[in-house]
C-alpha cells in the first residue's frame, strides 16, 4: 500500500504532483480562452473551492461553470461591484509576488464578509446570498504592473500551504496568458499607430506608376501584298499551297479563260466583218458620192471592234495571277479556291514576309487610356511566354470596331525593336501597352471610380 509522503509545509507529494499536471495541461492550452477555461474550472480539482473568478484587463473574464460573463445578470453586477470596491480589478505593483513574499497583505488577499461590510455595507449583505465565507485573491503581476488576477470562494478557511500553493500556480499562469494575448496597447498608443499607418498608406498612393492596358497581339508582316481577283470569273487554279514560298513574277492562281476567248473571237470577227465593209465603202465613194457619207461611220465601227478586241485581248493576259514581290503565301484551305466564282477585288491569298517585324494588337474600348506616339509595348507570345519582347507603338486607330474574339476594341500597331530576330507571322500572345505616369493611388482607383461614376451618373 503507497504511503502518503509529508511535506514541509504540510505540502503533500499527491498535491505537487497535480501541480505539475495542471502547469503541463494550462500550458499546451492553444488559445487564451482554453487557458482561462482551465484556470476557473481545473483549479478547483487541486484547490477545492466553489467558485473561482479570473479577472484580466481590468474586467471579468472568466468564471467557473459559466459560459458567458457578459451578461446583465443580477450576480456578475454585484460581482463587477465587488471587484471595484476592493480596487482588483486597478490596482497598481511595484514588485514582483514571489515565494518569499506571497503571505505578505500588499500581495496576496484574504475576502471575507467583514472586510467588504467595512467597505460597502449594502454590498456586504448580500455576501452570503452568492458567495461561501471565505475568499483568496492571487493577483497577477506582468512586468511589475497589475495584469489581473485569480479570486477563489470556499466555506473553509484558506491556510499557508494552500496560499504558497496558489501563488506559485497564478505566477506560471501569468506567463501563459501574456504568451496567448500579451499586453494591451494604449489608446494613445493605438492613435499614433493608426496614424501612422494612415500617413505610410498616403505617401504609397503617392508613388508614380504607369498606366498600362493589356490587349491580344498577333504577329503581322510589316510589308505585304494581298492578292486580289482582278476580274469577275472563276477561279481555275490556285498554283500554291498555303505557306509556300513565292519568287517575284510566279504564278499565284489562273481563272478560267474559256468565256473571254469565246467574246475574243466574236469581236475579230465583228473587226473582219467593219473592215471589209469600210474598205468597200471607200472603193465605192469614188463613183458615188452618197457612198462617200457612210466611210466615217464604218470606220468609227471599225475603231470600236478594234478597241473591244484590244480590251479583251488585255482582259486573257489578267487571268494569270502573279505574285508582284518574293515572300510567302497567306491562305486558308486551297481546296476551298478550286472552281469558286469570284468578283473583281476579291481578296484572293497574301504574300508577306515569313518574319513578322509589327504586332497588330487590339485594346478593349473598356481599358482605353492616353497613349502617345512611340509608347513602350511587352510583348508577351504564348509560344515562348517567358520570352519578353520589346516594341514601340506606332499608331492607335480613332474609332473602336470589332475584334475577332467580337468585342469592341481600337486597333493599334507597333514595330518590334529587335529587327534581327523576328518571330514567325501569325504568333499571337499578349501585348503591354504602357501610358503616361501616374500615382499609386489613381492606378488603383481609376477602374472603381469610373464605375461608380456610371453607376451614379456624376
Amino acid at each position: 500500500m503507497n504511503r502518503r509522503v509529508e511535506m514541509p509545509g504540510s505540502v503533500t507529494t499527491d498535491r505537487l504532483a497535480g501541480l505539475i499536471t495542471l502547469q503541463k495541461r494550462l500550458m499546451s492550452a492553444k488559445g487564451r480562452k482554453e487557458a482561462e477555461y482551465v484556470l476557473v474550472n481545473d483549479t478547483g480539482y487541486l484547490f477545492p473551492a466553489r467558485q473561482i473568478l479570473l479577472v484580466a484587463n481590468g474586467k471579468l473574464s472568466a468564471h467557473s461553470g459559466a459560459t458567458d460573463v457578459e451578461q446583465q445578470s443580477p450576480y456578475l453586477h454585484w460581482v463587477r461591484r465587488v471587484l471595484k470596491t476592493f480596487e482588483l480589478d486597478r490596482r497598481d505593483v511595484s514588485r514582483r509576488v514571489d515565494d518569499a513574499s506571497a503571505s505578505s497583505p500588499d500581495q496576496l488577499m484574504l475576502l471575507t464578509p467583514e472586510r467588504l461590510a467595512e467597505r460597502d455595507a449594502a454590498l456586504g449583505t448580500d455576501w452570503s446570498e452568492y458567495w461561501p465565507r471565505e475568499g483568496v485573491w492571487i493577483p497577477m503581476v506582468w512586468r511589475g504592473r497589475l495584469e489581473g488576477g485569480l479570486l477563489l470562494l470556499r466555506e473553509k478557511p484558506w491556510n499557508e500551504a494552500e496560499q504558497r500553493l496558489l501563488t506559485h500556480w497564478v505566477q506560471g499562469a501569468e506567463h501563459v496568458l501574456a504568451r496567448h494575448a500579451g499586453r494591451k496597447r494604449s489608446p494613445v498608443g493605438k492613435r499614433l499607430l493608426t496614424g501612422a499607418i494612415v500617413v505610410m498608406l498616403g505617401l504609397l498612393m503617392l508613388i508614380p506608376v504607369r498606366l498600362s492596358v493589356l490587349g491580344q497581339a498577333e504577329i503581322v508582316p510589316q510589308v505585304s501584298s494581298l492578292i486580289r481577283s482582278p476580274l469577275d470569273g472563276v477561279l481555275k487554279e490556285l498554283a500554291v499551297a498555303p505557306n509556300d514560298p513565292v519568287e517575284k513574277g510566279q504564278l499565284l492562281a489562273r481563272l478560267d479563260d474559256a468565256e473571254l476567248k469565246g467574246r475574243l473571237a466574236e469581236a475579230r470577227q465583228a473587226l473582219a466583218v467593219a473592215q471589209a465593209e469600210y474598205a468597200r465603202a471607200r472603193q465605192r465613194a469614188f463613183t458615188d458620192r452618197d457612198a462617200s457619207a457612210e466611210v466615217p461611220l464604218l470606220l468609227a465601227r471599225v475603231e470600236q471592234t478594234r478597241a473591244d478586241v484590244d480590251f479583251l485581248e488585255q482582259q486573257l493576259t489578267r487571268v494569270r495571277v502573279e505574285a508582284p514581290r518574293a515572300g510567302v503565301a497567306i491562305i486558308g484551305d486551297a481546296s476551298d479556291w478550286a472552281g469558286r466564282p469570284v468578283q473583281l477585288g476579291e481578296r484572293l491569298l497574301e504574300v508577306a514576309d515569313t518574319r513578322g517585324a509589327e504586332v497588330e494588337i487590339w485594346l478593349p474600348s473598356a481599358d482605353n487610356i492616353p497613349l502617345p506616339e512611340g509608347a513602350k509595348v511587352s510583348l508577351f507570345l504564348n509560344v515562348d511566354p517567358s520570352q519578353v519582347r520589346d516594341a514601340s507603338l506606332t499608331h492607335v486607330n480613332y474609332r473602336a470596331e470589332l475584334a475577332p474574339d467580337g468585342e469592341l476594341a481600337y486597333r493599334a500597331r507597333a514595330l518590334l525593336n529587335d529587327a534581327e530576330n523576328l518571330p514567325r507571322v501569325g504568333w499571337r500572345g499578349t501585348a503591354k501597352v504602357e501610358g503616361e505616369q501616374v500615382t499609386l493611388g489613381y492606378y488603383l482607383f481609376r477602374r472603381p471610380w469610373a464605375t461608380l461614376r456610371s453607376w451614379i451618373g456624376w
